[in-house]
């Protein structure tokens, strides 16, 4: 009997070790500069985890939750009538423009703040800020009757905008690499919850619709408000990744040393260029894609489908992003992205909201290819705050070339501005080419996954094992790693939990089974 308990306890240590070595490839501690976990295929992800079946519905029903929450928080009344209801209370296009100046500034202000506390404090709390940053600004601009209440009210609204960027990404990254020890998956979750934001478009756009033809403009702000509200419950359910917790948190100025020094390094300044490029097309396109309309002088009725049709074009590219993954096919998509764009010099109606559409369509797939390679390239300690920081650079480049668009669009005609969409994708399309995406994750993968070493079993029950006789799996990142004490030793700090060794599991299980 007692050999029974002791083969039970060498087999319970074994497996204890096995699936900690495991869980410790996923957060190993690499040299600077090394490719770490998440870099193009994770070297320590067994080939074919990603598409286990187990896999797919542990990741699919913890991020649920999320998608729900993404549809929530775009599912947004006054969108599609906000301008019209900006010129019932007295404003005029000038007055438009500084309200519209506004919320960017206070926006670009607080993405980066925001971002830092997402990565020192918690992605869910910002989300839960972003979700009262969002009831607030639907209340304060539905009581508004002039441009200071209203511009009040937008500005809540960019800080509900500036939590919400950086944050959802970084998120699904950290849960997908968590659950699964690999980024393979994030073009697939990430594009869901694109998905999920484009079809709260469409649908808000409908209801807002109906809204508007049986009540006030106004009444559409109010009602946004208990529909936003279910976002506290969803959020509720969502269980946060805590990767960025596994480490000592730095001060804040060596956070951000950090993040600046991440963006700027090596190809990464080349997909921080690419996403700052896709950024400004992407806005672009949905602020003045009805600026057309009015130059092709089509009726109202092309407008409700046009809409639909834009945002058609988001989501499909949020379904396939998935599948266009890849350096090269990145490429591929970007430089006939830019072609299938010079339709929008045309004065064919066809031509110009298909190249609208498909413009869309490729720029949704670039914006998830290259945001997993910025994440690849991130350890989770900067994520969040590194997403920010690009997204402020991002709106930072888009207000002066927006500026510059309608001038020249006012001179010279809407066809012609469409140099301004053309000319950040051909940026784009070199930035990805410069970046070179596809050559490290290819040699990872030729080389494979790095040998897991099998611990040797617990032999007898009179030795208690020492904590240096287990293998470590150190931290996630290594700068914190020299502030352990010297005489701690090599301590087991899987992903998501306090350090324990694993000599101490082993013994207690012996203790127990004894």
């Amino acid at each position: 009997m007692q050999a029974l308990h002791q083969d039970r306890c060498n087999r319970a240590a074994a497996r204890c070790v096995v699936t900690s070595l495991a869980a410790g490839v996923v957060g190993r501690q690499l040299p600077e500069g090394e490719p770490h976990a998440g870099q193009g295929a994770t070297a320590a992800a067994p080939t074919g985890a990603m598409t286990a079946t187990p896999v797919a519905r542990s990741v699919t029903k913890r991020l649920r939750s999320l998608y729900a929450t993404a549809f929530i928080h775009s599912f947004v009344l006054w969108y599609s009538i906000e301008k019209l209801f900006m010129r019932s209370v007295g404003l005029n296009d000038y007055l438009i423009t500084i309200a519209t100046l506004v919320y960017i500034v206070v926006m670009m202000a607080a993405n980066i703040p925001l971002g830092l506390l997402a990565d020192r404090w918690s992605r869910k709390g910002v989300l839960y800020l972003a979700t009262c940053a969002l009831i607030g600004s639907s209340l304060v601009c539905g009581f508004s009757h002039g441009l200071p209440m209203y511009a009040a009210g937008i500005s809540l609204w960019g800080l509900f905008y500036a939590a919400y960027a950086g944050t959802y990404d970084s998120a699904v990254y950290d849960v997908v690499l968590e659950e699964t020890g690999s980024a393979e998956a994030f073009e697939r979750c990430y594009g869901r919850v694109q998905m999920s934001e484009a079809a709260a478009f469409v649908a808000s756009a409908l209801c807002s619709a109906a809204v508007a033809h049986y009540a006030a403009l106004r009444l559409e702000y109010f009602v946004t408000i208990p529909l936003t509200c279910c976002a506290f419950l969803t959020l509720s359910w969502f269980r946060e990744p805590s990767m960025h917790r596994t480490v000592p948190r730095l001060h804040l100025g060596a956070h951000v040393g950090r993040i600046v020094r991440g963006t700027t390094r090596g190809n990464v300044g080349w997909i921080v260029a690419a996403l700052v490029a896709n950024c400004v097309v992407m806005r672009l396109l949905i602020e003045f894609y009805q600026l057309w309309y009015l130059g092709l002088a089509l009726p109202v009725i092309w407008y409700g489908p046009g809409c639909a049709l834009m945002y058609s074009g988001a989501w499909g590219g949020g379904a396939l992003a998935n599948r266009l993954r890849g350096g090269r096919t990145m490429l591929m998509i970007g430089f006939g992205t830019l072609v299938i764009a010079c339709g929008l010099f045309a004065r064919d109606p066809r031509l110009v909201i298909g190249a609208q559409v498909v413009t869309i369509f490729g720029v949704t797939v670039l914006n998830i290819g290259l945001t997993r390679h910025l994440h690849d390239a991130m350890p989770s300690t900067i994520r969040a705050g590194a997403s920010s920081v690009v997204s402020t650079i991002g709106y930072g480049v888009f207000v002066p070339t927006a500026l510059a668009f309608g001038l020249f669009s006012r001179g010279r005609g809407i066809f012609e501005a469409a140099i301004f969409v053309v000319v950040p994708l051909a940026v784009m399309c070199f930035s990805v080419a410069r970046a070179r995406c596809w050559s490290r994750p290819a040699r990872q993968r030729a080389q494979g996954p790095p040998p897991v070493p099998m611990p040797e079993p617990v032999r007898g029950p009179s030795r208690a094992r020492s904590a240096r006789d287990v293998p470590a799996a150190p931290y996630w990142w290594p700068a914190d790693r020299p502030r352990q004490p010297a005489g701690a030793g090599p301590k087991v700090n899987r992903v998501g939990e306090p350090a324990k060794s694993l000599a101490s599991r082993a013994n207690t299980q012996s203790s127990r089974s004894a």
